[in-house]
């Protein structure tokens, strides 16, 4: 690592020296929050693991023991957040809780270069390309919304710095971007020389009512999304489609023909979420008491779930993890879908993360490991990284209780 970047992480504690993290106390009434806290949704807990962004320090400081004794050995996923931007009518669909920003294409070429800077930088920190890489995702907010030059650089610097030859690729946005610009940003992730490709689609719903709520209608109807699946499927790629269930008022059978209707256009992986619609969100639909009235009790969404899982199975689908459904006959090949299952395997894989919002977290030979979150808003994130090349804002060390509960929460949605 440079004196500049070492100087920019050291500069967020006076003394410059990793604090030791203890474990929380743990109060006499925690029994009664801890029952309080189990009985709300569990989404976030589950996407993030330990420790919820509450409890890691501000600051890189603590980021620095993951440097120190890393494991080469030890398999390796990376997330990339292109940027942070997305354009729906509706701000976050309504729902959704994820930092996400109007795009401004101008900004948005900012942040995509910085990440490419990031992906050298913390290459040559953490040597990364010792690391067998398994799986690549290039998430966030609307990552086929990158301009494709733009996606074509950063594909080309990761491929620079990592070792991909035997990772899979996954390319997330919504339906209609995939086919613009003469479908481009299928033929970035084409011409990249790695294992398999695939691309995950955010659907939400077949259901018209619901894309306009949403704020989603143009962003392709199933005739679209249909016309998307074959272009992948020209190319060799796997598709992969996520629904929500339990909207607020919908009925059960609005659910299950959603997932019929992705099932029949052969989509190789269906993930289905329980939408989490509560007055604290934060969200558009979280302000709305009528919205908020309609949701299902915990047993109607319960019901719910169980439903919509049982009508995946008989379509022929397996639950590798708790949200995700695949085609039996694609879930025994190497055709599978690698990157979630590594990512609920934090015992095995460390993983990088690059970009606005990105989280990392890494484990040492000497089984310390740490967990660090970049900066959420672009401007912010470029800003870091333009200045210091550090875009960390918080970071955590784990001692070994927290290491076992990290394992221990991150593993439970590969246990459906």
């Amino acid at each position: 690592m440079s004196d500049r970047r070492r100087g920019a992480l050291r500069s967020h504690t006076e003394s410059g020296v990793t604090p030791s993290i203890p474990s929380p106390v743990v109060p006499s009434r925690a029994r009664e929050e801890l029952r309080r806290r189990m009985e709300r949704p569990q989404r976030h807990r589950l996407l993030s693991g330990y420790p919820m962004a509450p409890l890691m320090r501000p600051g890189a400081q603590a980021a620095l023991v993951a440097l120190e004794d890393l494991d080469a050995t030890r398999p390796l996923i990376a997330g990339v957040l292109p940027h942070a931007s997305c354009n729906p009518r509706v701000s976050g669909c309504g729902f959704c809780t994820f930092p996400h920003e109007r795009y401004h294409e101008g900004e948005v070429r900012r942040v995509v270069a910085q990440v490419a800077r990031e992906v050298r930088e913390r290459s040559r920190d953490l040597a990364l390309r010792e690391r067998r890489v398994e799986a690549v995702y290039f998430g966030g907010a609307t990552a086929n919304l990158t301009p494709p030059r733009e996606l074509a650089g950063l594909a080309g610097t990761l491929e620079e710095c990592l070792e991909l030859s035997s990772a899979e690729v996954t390319l997330e946005g919504v339906p209609k971007y995939f086919l613009i610009r003469d479908e481009a940003a299928l033929e970035v992730i084409a011409a990249m020389r790695v294992r398999q490709r695939r691309i995950s689609m955010g659907v939400q719903t077949f259901d018209p009512t619901w894309l306009a709520r949403m704020g989603r209608s143009a962003f392709g109807d199933a005739e679209v999304i249909a016309e998307v699946v074959r272009a992948a499927h020209r190319r060799g790629f796997t598709t992969s489609v996520d629904l929500l269930f339990n909207l607020p008022g919908a009925k059960l059978a609005q659910a299950l023909d959603d997932v019929q209707r992705a099932a029949v256009l052969g989509v190789e992986q269906i993930c289905v979420y329980n939408l989490v619609l509560t007055p604290d969100l934060g969200t558009e639909w979280s302000a709305r008491p009528d919205l908020l009235g309609a949701m299902p009790s915990v047993e109607r969404a319960h019901d719910a779930w169980l439903a919509v899982r049982e009508r995946l199975l008989e379509l022929g689908y397996v639950q590798p993890t708790l949200t995700n459904f695949e085609r039996a006959e694609v879930a025994i090949t190497p055709r599978a879908f690698a990157y979630e299952r590594a990512s609920f395997s934090p015992d095995v894989y460390d993983a990088i993360g690059f970009g606005p919002s990105a989280i990392s977290t890494f484990t040492g030979r000497d089984r310390r490991a740490a967990k660090w979150a970049n900066e959420a808003r672009g401007a912010a994130y470029a800003l870091a990284m333009e200045t210091h090349d550090v875009p960390i804002a918080a970071a955590f060390e784990y001692a070994p209780i927290d290491l076992r509960l990290m394992h221990l929460t991150r593993g439970l949605d590969r246990q459906p």
